[in-house]
């Protein structure tokens, strides 16, 4: 007997190896056979030959699940219990041979086969070859060379079994990808520049970019799915391919009309695969973010710094050109607040949106509508061919906004105050362009409703007023006019805790009501007498601090103090925290200190090199009313605060999807520099839990405390601690 591949001749031994190539090196985790396990089921319609074959078998140590005579009837045995091998003889009794019951067999299940023989004709091995069983043995068979056959059949099928298998969980994984994945080959033309990438294999995810299913993709080239294929995408990855490097970058396929993230690499030459992240839906969020910091989220007019920018941008026009003309326009909304009093916010929004594109509609293509909040309203004129025109153009939009409008089947009848001042002239900064405008407005208020006003050097009561706030400030410190009033900040992770407060200054004259902020803190930023009001907050926020060390030594409650533009660009502001807190003996982590976007952003560089100081004594850094400024993203990563504090405009609108989704955003971008986040302005539930349901750490407003007087601070912290029994350790 001798043990036989398909062929003519007797194997050899290094036949009898090449049977099974991998017998020489086996894989790692395939598994072992016992013979006392495996069930042989032999197929002989010799019964001598058949009574042979078992004894040897039995010898070998294996299991004989049976002998069968005919084809048909070992379809059937094997229908009914599956043994570990099938040796078969291949001309049998009956309507079909060995060969066509294999065929049989090997249609519903993967036993592995080998026939038994007394002829090899090449007829007939021809014919068996067909069923890709594991080999033949020539009859009467020597029990080594049964024994071998056996072996490397079962560890030839094991395997077989084995990398089928890891197919399956690759092919499982590959599908169910999240991220998109294609291999290509690169096409060339007749001078071996790329031309085209053929795709060689794509899962679901990268198929759904283009809307088919992955087998209509196989085998087809980018250019024949689309015409509109940018050739950067091919000269991209096909220099990956070439040059069997690999690479990673961003960019836009206007084909398919997607931002990707791309990471390709080469796994064999003329070959590149490529990872494709759909960042689509980040980068819309990024724009519409940027897009969001620069324009009112209401009307979607530019906002305060971008109507800053314009009217600056027009100032060095002017300079250039020397008949260039232009006005700035500030108009308030005549009796807005009755609206909102009477008819709600919903119908005022849509007011304040109905003039915006009225305003729009007004002017032209060159000029800038833009809205500074509330019912406060700028347009900048630009190319004009002189005052008397502006003057005209002007009046012309007064004129259109003195009409009846229709909001929610509610008519209203609208018109406004203006205030214009023409440029150029004296002033050097944007600001004061807004400034002269304002103050122009405010002397049209006076005169009643739907009044214009232009400004004029004449127009002192405002200064006067200003010069009267100015004397009274520099005397209320040494007039003890100033109050500290805290409002509370609580942990919304859980239950809301208190964590701490944020210090708000109040001012009472002695012979007058209270002031409003708004009124004197741009007076004492304008004059410079926010240096010492600034001082005097931070001095008396680090007393708080030192007398709840002694009332709560368990706790640890912080107080957040605003830092001023003029404060930060203070020399001696580091010093003086520094002095504060030695002198008063208090953690320096309790200290707080909130900078807005705007004011760190004026002199980056700077920026960063006074907070790292500040981080360095202790201190904890909040940018205030994130979103309202204009911060560069590059500048953020390497700013070290943190906290970002979601300015009051976003929260107040949080009903809004736009709003949540920029909400949402700059929530997701604090977390991505492993910065905290509080909310300011909260004044309903539902603002609440969105903002926790958001991952919000922290949040503040008249939905948990209006402000508090500092000789109510303690009965509310204690009543805190009576209700929940809970205080930052």
């Amino acid at each position: 007997m001798a043990l036989k591949k398909w062929g003519n001749k007797p194997a050899t031994l290094n036949q009898k190896k090449r049977i099974c190539p991998m017998i020489s090196k086996p894989p790692p985790a395939q598994p072992s056979h016992s013979p006392d396990k495996t069930s042989i089921l032999l197929v002989e319609d010799n019964a001598i030959v058949a009574f042979d074959m078992q004894q040897r078998l039995q010898k070998l140590g294996y299991q004989v699940q049976g002998i069968i005579k005919s084809g048909e009837e070992a379809i059937a045995s094997v229908s009914r219990q599956a043994p570990s091998l099938i040796l078969m003889d291949i001309f049998l009794d009956g309507h079909i041979d060995g060969i066509e019951t294999a065929k049989a067999i090997l249609e519903n299940t993967q036993i592995p086969i080998i026939y038994l023989t007394g002829h090899d004709d090449e007829e007939t091995l021809n014919r068996a070859k067909i069923t890709e069983t594991f080999g033949y043995i020539i009859k009467p068979a020597e029990s080594r060379d049964l024994h071998v056959a056996i072996e490397i059949a079962l560890y030839k099928h094991a395997a077989a079994q084995a990398l089928q298998k890891s197919e399956q969980q690759y092919r499982l994984l590959f599908d169910s990808m999240l991220n998109g994945f294609a291999l290509h080959e690169v096409v060339t033309d007749d001078a071996q520049k790329p031309r085209d990438l053929l795709f060689l294999d794509v899962n679901p995810a990268f198929a759904s970019f283009f809307g088919l299913p992955a087998k209509d993709i196989i085998g087809r080239s980018l250019r024949e799915l689309s015409e509109k294929v940018e050739p950067y995408w091919i000269d991209i990855l096909a220099k990956t391919a070439m040059n069997r490097e690999s690479i990673r970058f961003d960019s836009f396929a206007g084909f398919v009309g997607k931002h990707f993230s791309v990471v390709a690499f080469s796994p064999q030459p003329r070959q590149v695969a490529a990872i494709f992240e759909d960042t689509t839906r980040r980068k819309d969020a990024e724009k519409h973010l940027q897009h969001r910091t620069f324009h009112d989220a209401l009307t979607n007019l530019p906002n305060r710094a971008l109507c800053l920018d314009r009217i600056k941008q027009a100032m060095e026009r002017s300079q250039v050109r020397e008949d260039y003309l232009f006005a700035v326009v500030q108009i308030d909304i005549d009796r807005f607040k009755d609206v909102n009093d009477s008819l709600g916010h919903l119908v005022g929004d849509q007011l304040l949106q109905s003039i915006g594109h009225i305003l729009l509609d007004t002017v032209s293509a060159v000029d800038t509508v833009a809205r500074l909040g509330d019912d406060e309203f700028v347009v900048l004129l630009e190319e004009l061919p002189s005052k008397k025109a502006g003057t005209a153009t002007i009046k012309k939009i007064k004129a259109a906004l003195n009409r009846t409008l229709d909001i929610e089947h509610h008519p209203i009848h609208i018109s406004a105050c203006f205030g214009a001042l023409f440029g150029p002239n004296e002033y050097t900064s944007p600001e004061y362009f807004l400034q002269g405008a304002n103050i122009a407005l405010r002397h049209a208020q006076e005169q009643g409703l739907d009044q214009l006003r232009f400004y004029a050097p004449e127009m002192q009561d405002k200064a006067l007023k200003k010069l009267d706030t100015e004397t009274r400030l520099r005397n209320a410190i040494s007039e003890n006019e100033f109050f500290l009033a805290l409002q509370p900040i609580f942990s919304i992770d859980q239950t809301p805790t208190l964590s701490g407060f944020e210090a708000l200054l109040r001012w009472k004259p002695r012979d007058k009501d209270w002031v409003p902020p708004g009124e004197f803190i741009p007076i004492a930023e304008q004059t410079g007498l926010i240096l010492p009001i600034g001082q005097w907050v931070l001095e008396q926020s680090c007393e708080v601090l030192r007398s709840w060390t002694e009332k709560y030594p368990e706790h640890s409650l912080s107080v957040s103090v605003n830092l001023s533009a003029r404060q930060f660009s203070d020399p001696d502001l580091v010093q003086n925290l520094f002095n504060c807190i030695r002198h008063n003996r208090i953690n320096p982590a309790q200290i707080k200190l909130e900078i807005t976007e705007s004011d760190v952003m004026t002199n980056p560089e700077a920026t960063i090199q006074k907070l790292r100081i500040m981080k360095e004594l202790g201190m904890a850094i909040l940018v205030d009313d994130f979103g309202t400024g204009y911060s560069s993203m590059s500048y953020l990563q390497r700013f070290p605060i943190d906290t970002l504090k979601i300015d009051r405009s976003f929260v107040t609108h949080l009903d809004k999807h736009a709003n949540r989704v920029i909400v949402r955003t700059i929530i997701n971008l604090a977390h991505s520099l492993g910065l905290s986040v509080v909310a300011e302005g909260i004044e309903t539930e539902g603002q609440y839990l969105a903002l926790k349901e958001m991952g919000c750490e922290y949040a503040q407003g008249y939905h948990f405390s209006r402000p508090i007087l500092l000789d109510q601070v303690d009965e509310f912290i204690r009543g805190h601690i009576k209700k929940t029994g809970a205080l930052p350790s």
